[in-house]
């Protein structure tokens, strides 16, 4: 919802093209993910070291984030009606990369099973 309030926010009033808005919106909700999931979602998981888990949730939110990004704008690419709605492609673009985030999230970055290294 983040993503979608700035991004439509960025577009239908400020004017902003929509692939400007569409990072701008990666952004701020990737910091506002990070948080939410550590929160809640992950709150399991290790986080004694909050760096090392935003640097890693960053790395796996570069590569969904390209996933989520090449999804839209190929959909705003190849279907005329996202060029009036761009909120449409926004959508595409953000289902494509959740499945790929999550298992990422899961299995890298807010790990629950973390072996102890002897001392």
């Amino acid at each position: 919802m983040i993503d979608a309030l700035v991004f439509q926010g960025l577009v239908s009033f400020r004017g902003t093209s929509p692939y400007i808005a569409r990072v701008a919106s990666f952004v701020v909700a990737t910091t506002a993910a990070w948080w939410m999931n550590r929160s809640f979602t992950f709150r399991d998981a290790d986080n004694s070291r909050p760096e090392l888990q935003w640097v890693k949730f960053f790395a796996a939110n570069i590569v969904g984030g390209g996933v989520n990004y090449l999804m839209f704008a190929l959909t705003l690419t190849a279907l005329p009606v996202t060029r009036a709605y761009p909120v449409l492609a926004l959508a595409v673009g953000s289902l494509s990369g959740v499945a790929f985030n999550y298992t990422a999230y899961k299995r890298y970055v807010f790990r629950t099973d973390i072996r102890s290294e002897p001392p």
